[in-house]
């Protein structure tokens, strides 16, 4: 059983999508539980199709009535369905998941969870990032284990206490292998010049992900098209001053995005290992992108693109990609072989079961 807040189209999704298919493809019987996306928000097809159990009080925000009525709606499933092992994933379903999971007192699953991220930097103020932390770390002791997006992301969470090593598994995101729409083809249905140069991004349009920096950094580079995918509560304040260079899509397909581009741009605060990078990397894109969270695990510096801090840096490393055709070719083909070694969804889905299998032989062996 995988326990997520929402099914919202991005990163986590993507990585759920491949998981689920993967384990029912391995004959494993599956069920997700979900509550609903957010204004701005689409839901992914995934919940559809894996015919996932809607928890209609388990939002993003803080409610304590609708998070008590979640509790007993999610521990009552658990009863259920009786699971050999609970998988949560982001921050609120991981709480209230494991709380139901761990309060089950007759036949209680295994309780797993995922660190897609973490709140640790970046969302809020230092009291309640603290006060996260604090929650986090009584959580880690009531799982049985955990997997990390990333060895990054797994080392912040070690270094605020948060559960000790030998209890991480870290497993980077599987990605099968995206089928990419001609160049061509693609930048002629966005009237975009086929002889242009394109930087690509693809994100949620709020604060976190910073989407105004590629405002400002497309008015240095007024002959280069800078192409905007994605929604979110920013994307009217983006659109209504984004200058004539800069395309918005709203929710397009990765593949799209990345076969109009030639080069990825990331622009956030804070990451854990970004999927749209992988992705970009597949269609043999060169990446500019900040230097935070666990994206130096995506992006080799000065082999597969440029990691950056800063404005200055940021329109140095652009400037290099946009006036280098042959430097462009070059990193984004170093880019799609170490996407192809790192990233594949066999090894994602192998590593997850080898997880699975060694908690659950343990359980019976005990």
């Amino acid at each position: 059983m995988h326990i997520i807040t929402r099914v919202n189209k991005g990163g986590t999704a993507k990585w759920l999508d491949v998981l689920l298919h993967g384990l029912q493809d391995a004959g494993h019987t599956v069920v997700l539980l979900a509550g609903n996306v957010q204004e701005n928000e689409f839901e992914d097809d995934l919940f559809g199709q894996v015919q996932g159990i809607r928890i209609s009080e388990l939002g993003r925000s803080i409610s304590i009535f609708s998070d008590l009525k979640s509790f007993f709606a999610i521990r009552k499933i658990i009863q259920r369905e009786s699971p050999d092992l609970i998988n949560t994933h982001t921050a609120k379903a991981g709480l209230i998941g494991r709380l139901a999971a761990f309060l089950v007192l007759r036949n209680r699953p295994l309780i797993v969870h995922t660190f897609h991220g973490h709140l640790l930097y970046g969302y809020f103020s230092p009291s309640k990032t603290k006060f996260f932390a604090y929650i986090e770390k009584i959580m880690a002791f009531l799982s049985n284990h955990l997997i990390s997006a990333g060895a990054l992301v797994r080392d912040d969470l070690l270094k605020a206490g948060i559960g000790s090593k030998s209890k991480y598994t870290v497993i980077r995101p599987g990605i099968q292998v995206p089928l990419f729409e001609d160049k061509a083809a693609i930048r002629e249905a966005m009237h975009i010049r086929v002889d242009s140069v394109v930087v690509g991004w693809l994100g949620r349009f709020t604060q976190i992900k910073r989407p105004e920096r590629v405002l400002e950094i497309a008015s240095v580079f007024p002959n280069v098209y800078f192409l905007m995918g994605g929604d979110g509560h920013l994307f009217q304040q983006v659109s209504s001053s984004a200058p004539s260079n800069v395309i918005l899509t709203g929710w397009a397909k990765p593949e799209d995005i990345w076969a109009a581009a030639d080069i990825s741009f990331l622009t956030s605060d804070n990451e854990a290992l970004p999927i749209s990078l992988v992705e970009a990397s597949y269609a043999g894109l060169p990446a500019v992108a900040e230097s935070v969270g666990a994206v130096s695990e995506v992006v080799s510096n000065g082999q597969t693109g440029f990691l950056v801090n800063g404005f200055e840096e940021r329109k140095i490393a652009l400037g290099k990609l946009i006036n280098d055709q042959v430097l462009r070719s070059k990193f984004g083909e170093v880019a799609r072989k170490k996407m192809e070694l790192e990233y594949n969804a066999d090894t994602f889905i192998n590593s997850h079961l080898e997880v699975y299998r060694d908690l659950l032989s343990k359980k019976i062996t005990s």
